[in-house]
């Protein structure tokens, strides 16, 4: 991610927060399905010509309010979420190395109407085989890329 990326997002998340704090909005799934959006658009890598890599596993970090108010709507509202997130990335054409997932995490220090998205790619485990720790790779707003991953070298 380069330095202007990462300076609309502060920038992003201080307005955001400074008017989630003057006006206590909470949080709308509409709100959540555009951060995902962008979150996809942020983190794409460009593996080659005609393929372009995002994240499928995202964290969506609610305050107790809104975490409360949302949660009893989790099964449906994740579907819909997938769904985008999913429809999106065929508009552009991106590609999922594994199944897309959303989690919506409680964290009690977030305040009303402010929320955080992070993401990761998790590869896709075929049935009965182990993921090693290193099968994921943990990506939020504040993160310098970590360098893309390398064949192993030939065995002698």
């Amino acid at each position: 991610m380069g330095v202007l990326q990462r300076f609309e997002r502060r920038l992003s998340g201080l307005v955001e927060g400074l008017f989630a704090r003057a006006f206590r909005s909470e949080v709308q799934p509409v709100e959540i399905a555009a951060a995902l959006q962008r979150e996809l658009d942020n983190e794409a890598a460009i593996l080659g010509p005609d393929r372009t890599l995002v994240p499928n596993h995202f964290i969506v970090e609610l305050g107790s309010h809104d975490h409360a108010r949302l949660i009893p709507y989790e099964r449906p509202l994740i579907s819909e979420l997938v769904a985008m997130v999913r429809e999106h990335a065929a508009e552009q054409r991106y590609s999922f190395v594994g199944p897309v997932s959303i989690d919506l995490v409680h964290v009690p220090t977030l305040e009303t109407g402010v929320f955080r998205v992070r993401s990761e790619v998790v590869y896709a485990v075929p049935d009965g085989a182990e993921r090693s720790p290193s099968a994921s790779r943990a990506r939020t707003a504040d993160d310098v890329p970590a360098p893309a991953p390398t064949a192993p070298p030939p065995s002698p």
